[in-house]
């Protein structure tokens, strides 16, 4: 055993030595997931999150305007609304004797514009309602009065979750964006790689070594996990020292899900690099698998934004269960007991990929 664990290790740290030796995958391991972190997570800043952020508005009002335009005020405030002189969207309000229609000018549209016009709207027919309450009393009870008067009935809103807010900017991009390159690295670069051994008769000399098949193919699929781990430890830490990242108190239970995750993408990858036939085959197949399953498995924006087939696809796929996996953990706060099931799926995975990469193995 010894003997088969010491040959699979020369293989695998070999592979890895010659894989850092390619510009292009030191490029993709090391210098583009902070670059991506960087941008992407500055572009959505409060992007997920910013209906439940404050929006400028101006109100234009007549000099005849009463005291309803105080309560009004106080309802878009408490609505969400930070009211400012200029420079935001226009609430124009109608004068004394006309219609009582307000007239909204958004400017620009925005992701958050229909939320906007939602708020307004509410803060519009409860001001109505109060007008209405306020006509049938006789005890001449004021808009200001009724304001400090209880409510029958109240909604209490809370975010689920340990963060207490919806997951944006560098919370949602980093273990995405992880998750992600992850499987871009192994499957082209590490798909390539193999490639090129086989084309360069290096796969053909290692076959007449005192090796194994097994221990050959082992080795071959350690040295990608290497390459995985070795991925995953870059982005992590420049994610936690550069950006901030906040793992959560699950953080073990997360390095467990992305060492499974690393595992299932260094079988596919073995897999990839089998199959194929040309490097740019190998390079197309690999980019295509890895755009499709980060999309689909919310790898690029919370899956909770998405409709609804594709919420139940995301369970379907290898990246959905560890996104899914990561979104318990890291925003959730869940217990580890909660993705023993993403873990049991990516094992599986893990070893049925494994196994058709073995059977498909070629040494020329």
């Amino acid at each position: 055993m010894k003997r088969i664990l010491t040959n699979i290790w020369f293989i695998a740290r070999h592979d890895v030595a010659f894989a850092l030796r390619d510009r292009a995958t030191l490029l993709w391991l090391v210098l583009m997931p902070p670059v991506f972190f960087f941008f992407i997570g500055n572009m959505t800043a409060g992007g997920f999150g910013a209906m439940m952020q404050s929006s400028e508005i101006v109100i234009e009002a007549p000099a005849d305007t009463d005291a309803t335009l105080d309560r009004l005020t106080d309802l878009l405030a408490s609505g969400g609304f930070a009211l400012v002189e200029d420079g935001g969207p226009r609430l124009v309000l109608p004068a004394a004797g006309e219609a009582p229609v307000a007239t909204y000018f958004p400017g620009d549209p925005t992701p958050t514009t229909d939320f906007e016009v939602l708020r307004l709207h509410r803060a519009a027919l409860t001001l109505q309602a109060e007008l209405a309450v306020t006509a049938a009393r006789a005890d001449g009870t004021t808009l200001a009065d009724l304001a400090t008067l209880p409510r029958a009935l109240g909604v209490k809103i809370e975010a689920a979750g340990r963060l207490g807010r919806v997951p944006s900017g560098f919370e949602q991009t980093i273990p995405g964006i992880l998750v992600m390159f992850t499987m871009l690295v192994l499957l082209t670069s590490g798909g390539i790689l193999l490639l090129m051994e086989r084309e360069q008769g290096m796969l053909r000399r290692l076959a007449s070594a005192p090796l194994t098949p097994g221990e050959i193919i082992a080795g071959k699929w350690a040295g990608r996990m290497l390459l995985a781990v070795a991925q995953i430890g870059i982005a992590m830490a420049v994610g936690t020292l550069l950006f901030g990242m906040e793992w959560g108190p699950g953080l073990p239970a997360v390095l467990i899900v992305l060492l499974a995750w690393a595992a299932f993408c260094a079988s596919l990858g073995l897999l990839v690099g089998s199959i194929g036939k040309t490097q740019a085959a190998v390079g197309g197949l690999g980019m295509l698998l890895t755009m499709v399953m980060a999309a689909l498995g919310g790898a690029w924006w919370p899956i909770e934004v998405t409709p609804d087939w594709m919420q139940a696809l995301q369970l379907a796929i290898p990246a959905g269960w560890t996104m899914d996996a990561m979104h318990r953990l890291v925003s959730f706060g869940d217990p580890a007991t909660a993705v023993f099931p993403h873990l049991a799926a990516l094992l599986l995975a893990t070893l049925t990929l494994a196994a058709a990469a073995a059977r498909v193995f070629k040494f020329d």
